[in-house]
């Protein structure tokens, strides 16, 4: 569910001489709280080298590398989709898509279990290009995130590789938009956000009607017998 585009109102996304989207950024901690960024990853040995489980099968949560689709929407809803078919989810309200495409790479880190290997996969080619670069010339927002990530990566040991691929190629979206319809209304057409609000607005305009019904019956002419006859009178309120 990418929408990566330039700002029309901004300077260019991408700062001449760089490429348009890196095909993969590796991070990793060689000292505490220290970041190494990179486009490739580096070398391994065969015996170094750990094993690499595909999205569709379950591996063991030690000793294995995770591959991970990750995917986020417009309305704020961000999914990670592990190996075995092991899915989360999170949602920030009013964030952007980008915003939740970022969020979608926090949400698989923080599912790691600690010292894991993982490539995780994003059609996002905003969150791959300033995950890769030394210097984002965007809003604050993405380098916070960025920071956030750093992190994570950093506070629990992780060796991480991020890499672009095609929304086509992206399982996590169809996820993503299954789980969408099936929080929201209106046939999935309603964002859960959107109903939310609309929930609550009828909901305050049926309380104020209540309390006017109740005003109304207050105010009301009330009818009493008195000594064989009947009388009217306006009930007076009471301080």
């Amino acid at each position: 569910m990418s929408e990566d585009r330039a700002n029309p109102g901004g300077g260019a996304l991408h700062p001449q001489g760089d490429s348009l989207f890196p095909s993969c950024a590796v991070l990793f901690p060689v000292e505490p709280h220290t970041i190494i960024f990179s486009h490739a990853p580096e070398a391994e040995t065969a015996a170094d080298s750990p094993r690499i489980i595909p999205a569709k099968h379950s591996p063991p949560r030690e000793h294995a590398t995770f591959e991970i689709m990750v995917d986020g929407s417009g309305d704020g809803h961000s999914i990670a989709l592990f190996p075995g078919e092991e899915v989360f989810f999170a949602y920030e309200r009013g964030a952007s898509n980008n915003d939740a495409e970022f969020n979608a790479v926090i949400l698989a880190l923080e599912n790691l279990p600690p010292r894991a290997h993982a490539r995780i996969y994003t059609d996002s080619q905003v969150v791959v290009w300033h995950l890769s670069t030394r210097h984002p010339r965007r809003p604050g927002t993405y380098l916070r995130k960025k920071a956030q990530i750093e992190e994570i990566i950093a506070s629990r040991h992780l060796k991480v590789e991020i890499q672009w691929i095609p929304r086509k190629e992206n399982r996590a979206d169809r996820f993503l938009k299954h789980y969408i319809e099936s929080l929201c209304g209106a046939r999935g057409r309603e964002p859960l956000h959107r109903r939310v609000r609309r929930l609550e607005s009828e909901n305050l305009r049926l309380k104020a009607k209540l309390a006017k019904a109740m005003k109304m019956l207050e105010n009301r002419p009330v009818v009493v017998r008195d000594m064989g006859g009947y009388c009217m009178f306006q009930e007076q309120q009471r301080g």
